[in-house]
């Protein structure tokens, strides 16, 4: 039996805190630009584990379970969506849960029923990309475009599938190959960029080819600094995050929204990056410990469907903008902290079950 693999909550972990430095709502000079620049990548990381542990899925769970969880999933996470734009607008746009669940799904069939050598899921990676980059613009408005091509907001599935399938490959390659990925991902970049780069092409949605460079690196490097590590503390505060990662998205964007509301965002950026930190640790443990009270209720179809009304009718009922984003964030956060159980209702096995190894208990995605 494998060992648990901390090098996976280590990457989430790592993504939620650059999360804090990318969504503090504060205009950037300078250097400082640079370094949100940079953490705006956070979601490539997050996509990337969520390939990887949907691949230690494939053995365990049948693709209908999935399908039905997944769909609930992107639906519940629409309270996401709707904190960061409290209006009906916001079921137009994919967000971070939208993609997970089209992401997940696609890696899911791909590994049960393609299984591709390892070269591949780098080559699908930047196929992905390039469909992105040569086709989507072209193509007239049809429906669905919107969950499939953007050009300017919202994770769509190009080119954002790429990371879930290059992060598989992150995974299975020697951590020597890691290292030389991310070097030359980086080299590529400098080339690319070379007589000045413009911050204009460093705008995730519609992403450039320097973009993608940078998010490669960025990926690679990930993968190649964490499996470096042998050993992990189990109370490190970055494997904390990682382990609650779905949490973390939720209550530190809360958290930014109110301390902005407030009047706060005039802190110094570094204060600022701290109180979020801080305040979203103790929050978290306040809301898991509140939980322990709660999540048994969760175990019944009833208030799951009550949940997905409640996403749904938030903005249609409620004028008012903050008490949208105070309901949504409530809703989400009940969502992130109780998923599992959501999963285990829409659990359906699959015909031929092997028990399973420790590393998939351990990493299940929902």
């Amino acid at each position: 039996m494998k060992e648990y693999d901390y090098s996976l909550d280590a990457i989430k972990g790592i993504s939620c805190i650059l999360m804090i430095m990318a969504h503090i709502p504060l205009y950037f000079n300078g250097n400082e630009r640079v370094f949100q620049i940079v953490a705006g990548v956070a979601p490539v990381l997050f996509f990337a584990v969520s390939g990887v542990t949907t691949t230690l899925q494939v053995r365990r769970r049948s693709f209908r379970s999935l399908l039905g969880f997944y769909v609930l999933f992107a639906v519940i996470g629409f309270s996401y969506n709707l904190m960061w734009r409290p209006e009906i607008q916001a079921f137009r746009i994919m967000d971070v849960p939208q993609i997970i669940a089209l992401g997940v799904l696609s890696v899911y069939l791909i590994e049960k029923y393609l299984k591709p050598p390892l070269y591949l899921y780098l080559l699908l990676s930047l196929l992905v990309f390039a469909v992105h980059s040569f086709i989507g613009h072209r193509l007239p408005d049809f429906p669905f475009k919107s969950i499939l091509f953007t050009e300017t907001v919202g994770f769509t599935y190009f080119p954002w599938m790429f990371a879930f399938v290059a992060g598989i490959f992150a995974y299975r390659c020697s951590n020597r190959v890691n290292l030389m990925a991310a070097l030359a991902a980086g080299v590529l970049l400098a080339i690319v960029s070379f007589g000045g780069a413009r911050e204009t092409d460093f705008v995730k949605y519609n992403m450039s080819v320097q973009y993608l460079l940078l998010s490669l690196s960025v990926l690679f490097g990930g993968f190649y600094l964490f499996r470096s590590k042998k050993s992990y503390s189990p109370s490190n505060l970055i494997l904390y995050f990682g382990k609650h990662s779905f949490l973390f998205l939720f209550t530190h964007l809360f958290l930014i929204l109110a301390f902005d509301r407030l009047g706060l965002g005039r802190l110094y950026i570094v204060w600022m990056w701290g109180l979020v930190l801080v305040c979203t640790y103790a929050g978290m443990n306040v809301l898991l410990w509140l939980n322990r009270f709660i999540a048994r209720y969760l175990e019944h179809p009833l208030p799951w469907a009550l949940a997905v009304i409640g996403v749904v009718a938030v903005p249609l009922v409620i004028p008012n903008r903050d008490l949208i984003i105070l309901a949504e964030a409530a809703l989400g956060m009940l969502f992130a902290m109780n998923y599992k159980q959501l999963s285990s209702l829409m659990s359906v096995k699959p015909s031929t079950r092997r028990p399973p190894s420790l590393p998939e208990v351990a990493h299940e995605q929902a």
